[in-house]
């Protein structure tokens, strides 16, 4: 079936007496209106211009006829192919019910508002309502019993723990005596499994008290919006904050809140177009941005008031990330991984999956992610051989399929449980960056992504650990952070002009984050340095000037 053909136009005019005959092929249908055809015609035979109306009136014409011919000729040789059953009448039907629900609007389904959307908008309505603080101090309440359990579980592991280790202590002092070697072996053998009993207990056990809450959240928050939405007594929210109500005591010896080092500056970025962003230095450790801490009011134990404006600005367009530096296993079994994990799980996700759920996820979609970067390579790697004239290929390839996490990817995870955070940004970096490196390295670059991805869905508050790493260790002198804060201070201030000019003129907040244990010279020189590098907005005072009506 010919999708195109080639047609010979013949035209035949007058001119001076002679007639002559215009022969030229024309492909049909054509690629190309006819005026532009006629143009060329004229330009490329010097054709008289007084036949110009009447030969596109007679090329419009023919490309019509041929062009109708043509559609005949494919429709019969379709239908011939379906009687003949050369086509599935079936797959015929599908493919085109298919075109026409997406590209016909009045045959498209209608747009369905999924479960997640909706408890997101009636979510959003009730936490901007008189409900707020109900639905805080309901939040707080579950946070509060799933601590509770959590409590009992340490205590428990504790106390598990403790007892095995006198165990094996006596049967270690009694060797030879009351115990074989064979006899530690099943000893330490019975002492794991009873370990690996316990801990999947409470694990289920804690799964299934998070599960239930986020459960019975849902319905309260649907209810209450009914309730809300009624015009009689909003008897369900009153029950609801009767539950509430009764918040429990404070400790005694409750830690009071460490104060930090922190600074704030307004800065200008652009030539013409000026944009006005915030920019915040402080030292902290990561996990202080994820911890609710403690509040209390008369002695009661309160909602943080962190987790109001947590909640206000989930479902909005004023999101806060969070930049958290990891090794390339995805897992939360170790270090800084297994503390974040631990601060996530004090509390149940009424939003968003738990974290074990979303790494599930992200491990699904790495190898995905891990096919398409060896075809990209091995696309570079053909295109630089055809470049240079080689044919020799290299079968070892740099990239393997397996999903694994290379220095400057990075993984999101969603969170509504945690302090000051919607998003965290898991950089995955190496030992590289503990010496000199350069604006060019991968995780520089990763953070140059990441800030492209806060500006264009709407995270306006990002943290970044500014010497890319959260502990100080010994190589860390005062010339050596000095160093690292000036590169990544130039970097991000050059990522946050190039995502002007992509369209991102909302007001950024970025908070450079220095770890615990810095001195206060180095961070009085890091904040020094910060006016050097961005250009502040300060305020311009002018003097009043005397004139003559101003005189008595």
């Amino acid at each position: 079936m010919p999708l195109s053909v080639e047609k010979e136009f013949v035209y035949t005019f007058v001119s001076k007496d002679v007639e002559s005959v215009l022969k030229v092929p024309v492909e049909i249908p054509a690629s190309q209106p006819a005026q532009d055809l006629t143009g060329r015609l004229f330009f490329e035979h010097n054709l008289p211009c007084f036949i110009k109306n009447d030969l596109k009136e007679k090329l419009e014409e023919f490309i019509r006829q041929e062009t109708y011919k043509l559609n005949d000729v494919n429709a019969t040789e379709s239908i011939e192919k379906v009687r003949n059953g050369e086509v599935n009448i079936d797959k015929l039907a599908e493919a085109w019910n298919k075109v026409y629900i997406q590209e016909v609007k009045k045959f498209a389904k209608p747009e369905e508002i999924s479960q997640e959307q909706q408890f997101s908008e009636v979510y959003h309505s009730l936490i901007h309502s008189p409900a707020l603080e109900t639905l805080l101090n309901l939040e707080h309440t579950y946070a509060m019993t799933v601590d509770d359990l959590i409590q009992h579980r340490d205590d428990d592991l504790k106390h598990l723990d403790q007892r095995q280790q006198e165990e094996m202590q006596e049967a270690m002092s009694n060797i030879g005596t009351s115990y074989r070697d064979d006899d530690i072996n099943q000893l330490a053998q019975r002492h794991f499994e009873n370990s690996q009993m316990i801990e999947s207990k409470w694990t289920s056990e804690l799964s299934n008290q998070q599960e239930i809450q986020k459960r019975e959240y849902r319905e309260w928050v649907k209810k209450v919006h009914e309730d809300t939405q009624g015009s009689s007594t909003p008897k369900y929210m009153q029950r609801v904050r009767a539950m509430t109500s009764n918040l429990p005591d404070a400790e005694e010896d409750e830690r009071q809140a460490q104060i930090r080092m922190e600074e704030s500056f307004t800065i200008i970025l652009g030539a013409q177009m000026k944009t006005t962003h915030n920019l915040r230095l402080l030292s902290a450790s990561i996990l202080d941005l994820c911890k609710h801490k403690p509040h209390t009011v008369g002695g009661v134990l309160v909602p943080q008031p962190q987790r109001l404006q947590t909640a206000m600005s989930l479902y909005s367009n004023n999101l806060c990330g969070l930049i958290m530096l990891v090794d390339n296993r995805l897992n939360s079994y170790t270090g800084l991984k297994k503390e974040f994990a631990k601060v996530c799980e004090r509390s149940t996700d009424f939003h968003f999956p738990n974290l074990d759920q979303q790494f599930a996820k992200i491990e699904e979609e790495l190898k995905q992610a891990a096919d398409t970067r060896k075809r990209n390579t091995e696309e570079v790697e053909r295109a630089s051989l055809k470049s240079s004239g080689s044919t020799n290929s290299n079968d070892n390839q740099t990239q393997d399929s397996n999903g694994k996490l290379y220095t400057g990817d990075f993984y999101i995870t969603k969170h509504s449980n945690l302090s000051e955070v919607h998003t965290v940004f898991h950089l995955v970096r190496d030992d590289s960056v503990r010496s000199d490196i350069s604006s060019r390295h991968s995780v520089i670059l990763a953070i140059r992504n990441i800030i492209k991805l806060c500006c264009r869905y709407d995270i306006n508050t990002l943290t970044i650990p500014l010497l890319l790493t959260h502990e100080m260790h010994e190589e860390m002198t005062i010339p050596w952070c000095m160093k690292r804060a000036e590169l990544v201070f130039k970097c991000v201030k050059g990522f946050m002009m190039e995502m002007a000019t992509y369209g991102g003129t909302e007001s950024l907040t970025v908070q450079f984050l220095v770890p615990l244990g810095i001195s206060e010279e180095l961070f009085a020189g890091i904040s020094n340095m910060l006016p050097t590098i961005f250009r502040l907005s300060n305020p311009v005072y002018m003097a009043k000037s005397t004139t003559k009506s101003d005189s008595p």
